[in-house]
């Protein structure tokens, strides 16, 4: 179980956490939800112990572990993938690297060299039991599988992968130490749809307990039973998913609000008394009483408002050419290794075009060069005026600048401070935050700066990839609407589905190296995508059934042969072992081929 009892924390003289209660049960999963800049991330580094705090208590029970997934992780180290699982299991990793050594060992060991390697190998086998590794094995193998990693992909250094899928490393290697408590700040962001389902799934049967922020309303709703709203420092609790949630807090707020206007009616009745016999002796008495009674009333806290939305339009480059991207030919590669080829748009105003498919595959890399922040390996890539939004926002923000010091150094040269104040207030940031070194910033807060700096100057094009990362629900909304009603083109890469389905009119696959343009929008290409891969299973159990009828033929034709060779002699025997042994290496690559298929993922 964890409590917490009165927890305070500040920033210097600004309150984040004003005296924080909550209790969690072993097993139960919660949201943490509210607006971006509220604290909710510092809130989970105080559970977890990286971030100290002023004043209350915290308290787990004994050997209480707690794992933490933040907005920014991402496993980069030289490891293999598979050595990194067992990076929180020291001793079962030891065991692991020095089997690996005795193996290659034996391959040239002879004699009481190779007796000695055998003896050492069955005692680390043991010693691998004792500790736990299979088990630790077999949950390494699952976790990574449902997060959408090969077998392939085991050799591979952590260094190597993509960021998202750096981001998949640092979550299995949090699954796989199962520890009490889970926390995961916005664990969908770089997941897709089926490594989400399969991370649903999993919190289904997982024993801990969890507190998660996500954007993801889909997401929560199928993982938690309990949401703490972090509002003004204090939490608000309620039972239920989060879709319970927004209906109970609708319902709250209206009963408060309730509660208010028939207090504040009340109180102007018992002043109009006062007001009209103050002065009326016969009355001071009954006035002095009503004076004391309001002194004592315990006013009705003024019902809370819903924060101002973020006003968000997007200045739109005029005059709109006809074509505003066209890429011919368009590569890009890193060193000796091609990410894409091939690749040839032409894009036109009202296009809104989804760049899907799986981390690492290339999308953003496609996006960097047709915004032009990098060059095109080959090929050509004529562009109109483009504002860029990055998935990683250090790559856009300077972190020695203040939050209206970035502004102003992208504005036009005839802005003032004032002026920039004026923008910043647009999207929620307060007169204090206004000075906050960027680097400082949450995720949110990151995301709705550089949302402002895309306002500063009229484009024809956006290009944005992950947009809706790290924004709460509301900004979000927000974001989609702005989209919506922008008269140039946009491309963007996302895994929201919410965004794929209110936005995309074309789809650009990319996948193996290449980007194919579907003009559909995202419901028709996910329809596509499903008949196709009905198609492929339809075709691969006929394959199975062919393979195993295939095999039965062969079992039998081996057997009648291996009867014959019993009765041939001389060259007559020479001839069907021939046969032989082409029948049984046949139906040894028909059972490999067999073997693969089962194993292949659904």
């Amino acid at each position: 179980m964890l409590r917490l009892t009165n927890v305070v924390k500040n920033f210097g003289d600004r309150p984040i956490l004003r005296g924080i209660s909550l209790t969690l049960p072993a097993g139960q999963k919660v949201a943490l939800v509210g607006p971006n800049g509220v604290g909710k991330s510092t809130l989970m580094r105080v559970i977890v112990g990286t971030e100290p705090y002023d004043s209350g208590v915290l308290r787990t029970d004994a050997n209480w572990t707690t794992g933490f997934l933040p907005q920014d992780a991402g496993v980069r180290s030289n490891r293999p993938l598979w050595d990194e699982m067992f990076a929180a299991f020291p001793e079962i990793l030891a065991v692991n690297q020095e089997l690996r050594e005795i193996e290659k060992s034996m391959e040239t060991a002879h004699g009481d060299d190779l007796d000695r390697l055998v003896e050492r190998q069955g005692d680390l086998y043991d010693e691998f039991d004792r500790l736990g590794g299979y088990t630790v094995e077999a949950d390494a193998h699952a976790v990574l599988a449902g997060l959408g990693f090969s077998q392939d992909d085991y050799t591979k250094r952590a260094l190597e992968f993509s960021g998202g899928w750096q981001m998949r490393i640092a979550l299995a290697k949090l699954l796989v130490r199962k520890p009490n408590l889970i926390l995961l700040d916005e664990p969908t962001n770089h997941l897709d749809a089926r490594a989400t389902e399969w991370l649903e799934e999993y919190f289904a049967s997982y024993p801990g307990a969890a507190i998660i922020v996500s954007h993801d309303r889909k997401f929560l709703d199928r993982v938690i039973s309990r949401v703490f709203e972090l509002e003004d420092g204090l939490i608000h609790d309620y039972n239920g998913n989060y879709t319970a949630f927004e209906a109970e807090k609708k319902r709250r707020v209206a009963a408060r609000a309730a509660a208010y206007s028939r207090q504040q009616k009340f109180i102007k009745r018992q002043q109009d008394f006062i007001n009209r016999f103050r002065a009326n002796a016969r009355r001071a008495s009954l006035v002095r009483s009503r004076e004391r009674m309001l002194a004592r009333l315990e006013r009705e806290a003024v019902p809370p408002t819903e924060p101002d939305t973020m006003k968000l339009k997007f200045g739109e480059g005029h005059p709109m050419p006809a074509e505003l991207i066209v890429a011919e030919d368009m590569a890009k590669a890193y060193g000796d290794r091609t990410i894409v080829s091939d690749v040839n748009l032409r894009i036109i105003a009202g296009q809104r075009i989804a760049l899907v498919g799986p981390n690492g595959a290339g999308k953003s890399t496609i996006l960097r060069v047709l915004a032009g922040i990098d060059e095109p390996t080959a090929g050509t890539v004529r562009r109109a005026t483009v504002g860029y939004f990055a998935q990683d926002q250090s790559q856009t923000l300077d972190e020695t600048r203040t939050v209206v010091q970035e502004i102003l150094a992208n504005a036009p040269a005839e802005w003032g401070e004032e002026r920039a104040r004026g923008l910043l207030g647009r999207f929620q940031f307060s007169r204090d935050t206004v000075y906050k070194m960027t680097g400082a910033l949450s995720g949110g807060e990151k995301s709705r700066l550089s949302l402002a700096k895309l306002l500063l100057k009229p484009v024809h094009v956006l290009v944005m990839d992950e947009p809706t990362n790290h924004l709460d629900v509301r900004t979000r909304a927000t974001l989609i609407e702005a989209m919506q009603v922008f008269k140039g083109a946009i491309l963007f890469a996302s895994h929201d589905p919410d965004l794929l389905e209110a936005l995309a009119t074309h789809v650009l696959d990319v996948r193996d190296g290449k980007a194919v343009l579907h003009t559909t929008d995202y419901a028709g290409f996910k329809e596509r995508l499903e008949a196709a891969a009905e198609e492929e299973e339809v075709e691969e159990d006929a394959r199975v059934l062919e393979l195993e009828d295939e095999i039965e033929h062969l079992q039998q034709r081996r057997e009648a042969l291996e009867e014959a060779l019993e009765a041939l002699q001389g060259e007559a025997k020479v001839a069907s072992q021939r046969d032989h042994a082409e029948v049984t290496s046949r139906l040894v690559e028909a059972e490999a081929e067999l073997e693969a298929l089962a194993l292949a993922p659904a």
